[in-house]
């Protein structure tokens, strides 16, 4: 599979992943959200890694790359994100955690000598660009829905999808060097998770207490299995792909096509909500699409 595709097929995973699991999150909180989702995540990945025997392609010496990437890319970085959405919503989360790209793109330039071509370099532009238009131009003044709600202070969402954005940017970034040289992609996920895991549950009383949700609900069974399909789109699917597209691919294309995922969000949010994305938010739709052809 080609990386480009393996990277559009995970925004797209995402997207899905992010509908399920606005509202659960504002309900649970972000941080509580996120590590008790870790787990059917770990034990996925696990079962996975397992049954196609990728273990033996991780090294030791490649652990402490990989903890860095589930520390910094899951920890910090799915916990931010998770407590912006719940605080700002999916919509505005996304145009924030788009700023991820542009700092994987430059980290990609710094770190492993990527090069974009000019061809490249305006369909990066023109992706990046879009996506902020379908985000910012995606809903109609006024709108009460859900997804659309502030809950606690805006500044606070910002400041936690600016954060999240980079802890994504270099978590991908520290994966990638373990990638190239040949660790087994499903393996190196799962190593990611259950060390991401482990330092959620490490942390969770800190987190907890830094950002309360403004009603903590209660688990229950559908709780749990929103938790298992988030997990499955956001993580067992949507990493594993970007892990791939990483390892075969420049981490600068592979973060950009990826942060597709809030074009992707307008027709499906459209679908939950019934309300129609604006004029403005196809325009950066279609502008995506331009850039998104170049890059393939």
């Amino acid at each position: 599979m080609p990386y480009q595709v393996a990277a559009l097929l995970a925004a797209a995973s995402w997207a899905v992943g992010a509908v399920i699991a606005a509202n659960p999150a504002r309900e649970m909180g972000g941080p509580r959200f996120t590590r008790l989702r870790m787990i059917y995540v770990s034990i996925m990945l696990l079962v996975a890694a397992t049954m196609t025997g990728g273990w033996e392609s991780i090294a030791a010496g490649d652990l402490g790359l990989i903890a860095i990437s589930a520390i910094v890319g899951l920890l910090i970085g799915d916990v931010a994100l998770f407590t912006a959405m719940a605080q700002i919503g999916p919509r505005r989360t996304g145009v924030l955690f788009t700023a991820n790209a542009p700092m994987a793109a430059i980290g990609g330039v710094l770190l492993f000598g990527e090069r974009f071509t000019p061809l490249s370099l305006l369909g990066a532009a023109l992706t990046v660009g879009g996506i902020v238009l379908a985000v910012l131009f995606g809903t109609a003044r006024g709108d009460t829905h859900v997804f659309e709600r502030i809950e606690g202070s805006m500044v606070s969402g910002v400041i936690w999808a600016t954060v999240g954005a980079l802890g994504q940017a270099v978590g991908a970034l520290a994966a990638k060097p373990v990638l190239d040289a040949g660790a087994d992609t499903v393996a190196v996920a799962a190593a990611r998770a259950v060390i991401a895991t482990v330092a959620l549950w490490i942390v969770a009383r800190p987190t907890d207490r830094l950002v309360k949700p403004a009603n903590r609900a209660p688990l229950n069974a559908r709780y749990h299995g929103i938790l298992v399909i988030s997990g499955v789109f956001g993580m067992v699917i949507g990493m594993t792909l970007v892990l791939y597209a990483l390892g075969h691919g420049d981490a600068g294309v592979t973060t950009i096509l990826s942060a597709t995922t809030p074009v992707m969000l307008l027709p499906l949010i459209w679908v939950v909500s019934h309300r129609r994305p604006t004029f403005g938010a196809w325009v950066g739709a279609a502008t995506t699409v331009v850039g998104t052809a170049l890059l393939v």
